[in-house]
């Protein structure tokens, strides 16, 4: 996986909605400008896209303020094997170029360029889930509008099950890592649905602006996950998916930021002793990357 956080000069003070979608414009247009067939491959093939986005910070209504002259950033995550490395050699013949997004030319002033093992960190993700803990449970906050799609339909499910988010994840890992397959789909939610519920939440929903009078409705909140980990593989797999939810965002057009996700894992271990149970709670702080980890190489190296 290659991530990108973007830098970019705005040219006027003002106000815009929503720039997720913009933004999504914007990267496939620099695509396009360069290699029309990337630019097809990357957004208009069917299946699961390759890229995720995390856009301008906002407001708690998601609209974005200008000031004329300020720097502002926002984020693409490029998974699979081939097609990251295209991408960054397009981008790269853009930088110190202009990004246009609705009727204003941003100057792009940085690139930063992360690369990261993503296989070698499910493996840590899954190996920090203790396989004498009893129950996991996955505190997850939904920071931008989330849809889940219905099966056979073109409606929006409003509420995060978890047979929806984590069977979506695994679809997802399993497209974009182009590699085996970790498990099937089908079979890992019925296992879900045994073992994994909602033990906690708190939502709600909103309606987002996304300009030309395009309005989306999600669910933003926070929702606790308890896994039982009664698996010795899907137990930290599950718990491992909802850390790669980070990256990838969840729901429908998380390639324009909807659905992004942060998560806090609590461990719960419950100990038997010769006259009860205790349980004792451990808190871990995720991380992404440590030193050492990945590599930041210049852009003009790319």
């Amino acid at each position: 996986m290659i991530i990108l956080r973007f830098y970019l000069e705005s040219p006027f003070t003002g106000v815009f909605d929503y720039t997720g979608v913009p933004l999504r414009a914007a990267f496939l247009n620099i695509l396009r400008q360069q290699d029309f067939e990337l630019s097809s491959a990357v957004h208009d093939s069917i299946g699961v896209r390759s890229y995720s986005l995390d856009p301008f910070p906002h407001d708690r209504y998601f609209r974005t303020e200008f000031k004329q002259g300020n720097v502002y950033n926002f984020g693409l995550n490029l998974f699979g094997a081939g097609e990251p490395k295209k991408i960054i050699r397009a981008i790269a013949n853009s930088y110190r170029d202009r990004i246009r997004i609705y009727n204003q030319q941003f100057l792009i002033k940085q690139i930063d360029i992360q690369q990261v093992d993503l296989s070698n960190m499910m493996e840590r993700w899954m190996a920090e889930v203790d396989e004498n803990t009893r129950l996991v449970s996955v505190p997850l906050r939904f920071l931008t509008p989330t849809q889940l799609s219905q099966y056979g339909n073109d409606f929006a499910d409003l509420f995060p099950t978890p047979e929806k988010i984590f069977s979506g994840l695994l679809r997802v890992w399993n497209a974009v890592e182009n590699s085996t397959a970790l498990e099937r789909v089908g079979e890992y939610r019925d296992w879900v649905n045994r073992n994994v519920h909602v033990s906690d939440y708190k939502l709600r929903t909103v309606k987002v602006p996304l300009g030309r009078g395009r309005v989306v409705v999600g669910f933003i909140g926070n929702v606790t996950y308890q896994i039982q980990n009664s698996d010795r593989h899907l137990s930290p797999l599950t718990y491992a998916l909802a850390r790669f939810a980070e990256f990838c965002n969840v729901g429908k057009n998380r390639t324009a930021g909807l659905g992004r996700v942060m998560i806090r894992s609590d461990y719960y271990h419950r100990e038997k002793t010769s006259s009860h149970r205790i349980d004792e709670r451990r808190a871990r702080k995720g991380h992404v990357y440590t030193s050492g980890e990945c590599e930041t190489p210049p852009i003009a190296e790319i």
